[in-house]
Parts: structure tokens; sequence; C-alpha cells
């Protein structure tokens, strides 16, 4: 999927910021053995700046249709359809606290394995294709995505921008990434916020991520 230049220069700002912010948990974190694709746990990137909300998601292919090869048969490609078209819908994976007036600008999916990703801008879907496993990008990390396909570890991704009109009431969100998708377990947040910085780890039944 073809993210925006605009979006990929402030995504690309704010993944420089967070990793500087955060390299201390995320050395504590190695030295608990965690793995980028530990079964079950996805990872989410937060960041507020004005009225604007940037939520980057990484899950481990498994967690979320329940494999993690390149979908080859008709029902595992529907199952890969199926789920970008649900991440899509950022607003439905991330719910903003009411109060905040929150709304969903755009949204980038990568799904594993398709020819064309999930494009949410303004709740219209358009079909783009897929750049992002076939150049090799780089995450957090440093780990390249090509080399995790090769490894058989495959992951979607999911890039969502909010503006909110009353940031000061963005109290929490509500993530619903677990209802969705029961084979997820845990997700990671990192995020900056004018509250300040923290991570915080989500699970079912404790799911709401308080700013």
């Amino acid at each position: 999927m073809t993210i925006t230049n605009r979006a990929q220069r402030g995504f690309r700002l704010l993944a420089a910021g967070l990793c500087v912010l955060f390299m201390t948990t995320e050395t504590q974190a190695a030295e608990r053995h965690h793995d980028a694709h530990e079964h079950g746990v996805s990872e989410a990137k937060l960041a507020v700046d004005g009225n604007i909300v940037e939520i980057e998601l990484h899950s481990p292919g498994a967690d979320i249709v329940g494999f993690e090869h390149s979908p080859e048969s008709d029902s595992d490609k529907a199952a890969v359809a199926k789920a970008a078209s649900i991440l899509a819908k950022g607003g439905e994976i991330f719910a903003a606290a009411p109060a905040a007036g929150c709304s969903l600008i755009d949204a980038d999916v990568d799904a594993p394995g398709l020819e064309t990703g999930h494009d949410d801008h303004a709740d219209k879907h358009h079909g783009k294709k897929s750049h992002a496993h076939e150049h090799g990008h780089k995450d957090r990390d440093g780990a390249e995505t090509e080399k995790h396909a090769e490894d058989g570890h495959s992951e979607f991704k999911a890039h969502y921008r909010f503006r909110c009109a009353n940031t000061d009431k963005l109290t929490h969100f509500d993530v619903k990434l677990f209802e969705h998708f029961p084979g997820a377990r845990e997700l990671r947040v990192e995020a900056i916020t004018p509250r300040g910085q923290f991570v915080r780890e989500l699970k079912p039944g404790s799911a709401r991520l308080a700013l």
C-alpha cells in the first residue's frame, strides 16, 4: 500500500522520536527475551501532535488470521482480505474517548500476500498495490520485513491518522483488537502525548489505553 508523502514524513519523524525515547524500554524488553513475532503479541506506536493522533500497529499474521505463511488457498486469501478490511476501519480498532471528537482521517493497511491493500480515507476504500514487502521495508528494530517473510513470520501493519476536536478531552482509547482478533493476547503500546511518554501492555479484559 502506498502512503502519502506527508504521512510518510510525519510518521518517519514519529518513529525516529519513539526509537530514541523508548531505547531503554526496548533494551529491557530484549532482556526479557521478547521477540518481534512472538505469537499473541502485537505492538503499537502512538503520538499526539496538536489535534492529530497517529497510531502504527504491527501484528503477527498468526494472531490475525491464524497462520504466518503466505496465503495460498482461496480460504487463506479470503481470511487475509477480511482481516485487512477490518483493520482498515481504524475507529473500530482504536475507539477514542467520545468527548474528544476524534475522526479517522486515513488508514493504510499492509496485509501479507495480498496484491492490493486497503486505504480508508473519509470512509472511502481504494485498492492500491502494496510495496512494503517488495522493497524489504525496515521496521523500528532494523529487521527487514522481506527477511521475516522468508523466515515464515509475516505480519499485518496498519497506520492510522485521527483528527480530534478536543484533545484535552482525549483521556483514552478503547482498543478493540482483541475483540476482532481473538488470537491476539497482548498489545504493547509506546506512546508520546502532551502529558508525557509511556509504555503500556494491554490484554483482553483490560484493553483501555489511558492517556
